[in-house]
Parts: structure tokens; C-alpha cells; sequence
């Protein structure tokens, strides 16, 4: 079992595009989406003033199930090993990101990360090579469990 936990989704923001077909065209349901000019609304649907300036789309890559009594459970793939499957996963729709980020539009894989205690992981070349093929840049969100023991890295 990993030391850690992880969810990762795909985003991605476009000047003016709707989003949704190319999401639909990876095989991904979009968790939150909107289009540049509607208007904006909170998570629960409530109106909120203004109009979205971009395109916007979300999809979780991680399955957000629940363990027994009710807390998150472990990823049980070693991360490297699970960024891997689903870059291969995106491979094939490279052309579709590509031009996405020469209309202007950005795409990321987001990573939430937690643990209870230090950990490290590596993101060999492979992995940075194929993100950077896909035009995705990695955005990591690091969130320490209440209580986490704040360990010491010693610097190579």
C-alpha cells in the first residue's frame, strides 16, 4: 500500500471553445464545464453574477470511491505506474490536445496528493517526455493529513 493518496483529473480551459466534444471524444464525462460567455454558477447550480470569460471542463482520471468507514481510499497503484496508463490512455488523441494548445487553450492533469507522512516518488523522463508530447502540463496540489508527521528530507 502507498504511503500516500492521489486523485488525478484532466482540465482544460479554451478562449472560446466548448470543451465538451473533445472530452467526449476521449471517453470522459466532464465533472464541471462551461463555455466562455455563459453565465457563471457555484458547484450546488446557484446563479452567480457575471459571465465565464474561457471555456472550462474537468474529469476525474481517479476512481473517487469510498473505503469502509467512509474515508478516501488508498490508491493501491504506484503513481508513476497509474500516470503512465493514462498517459498511453490520451496517446491516441494528441493531435485533438495539440491543437487545442495552438487555438490558445491549456490542458493539465491535476494531481491532489495527501499522506499522513513524507513521501517521495519518482516522474521518470518517459512520463515528463509523454506529458510534454500531449501538450499537458502537471499541476500537483499537496494536502498533509491533520495530524501528519512532518519528516526530514535530506537534499542529494
Amino acid at each position: 500500500m502507498n504511503p500516500y493518496r492521489y486523485r488525478v483529473a484532466l482540465r482544460a480551459t479554451h478562449p472560446h471553445a466548448d470543451l465538451a466534444p473533445l472530452f467526449e471524444v476521449m471517453g470522459l464525462r466532464p465533472s464541471r464545464h462551461w463555455t466562455a460567455g455563459d453565465a457563471r454558477r457555484a458547484a450546488d447550480g446557484a446563479a452567480l453574477p457575471g459571465r465565464h470569460g474561457d471555456s472550462y471542463a474537468t474529469a476525474p482520471l481517479t476512481d473517487d470511491g469510498l473505503a469502509a468507514g467512509g474515508a478516501r481510499a488508498w490508491a493501491e497503484e504506484p503513481f508513476e505506474a497509474f500516470m503512465r496508463r493514462q498517459l498511453d490512455r490520451l496517446a491516441p488523441h494528441q493531435p485533438a490536445l495539440q491543437a487545442l494548445a495552438g487555438e490558445g487553450g491549456r490542458c493539465e492533469l491535476a494531481v491532489g496528493l495527501s499522506a499522513g507522512e513524507s513521501f517521495g516518488f519518482e516522474l521518470g523522463t518517459w512520463l515528463c517526455e509523454a506529458a510534454a508530447r500531449l501538450r499537458l502540463s502537471l499541476a500537483f496540489d499537496i494536502h498533509p493529513e491533520p495530524g501528519a508527521k512532518a519528516g526530514r528530507h535530506e537534499l542529494p
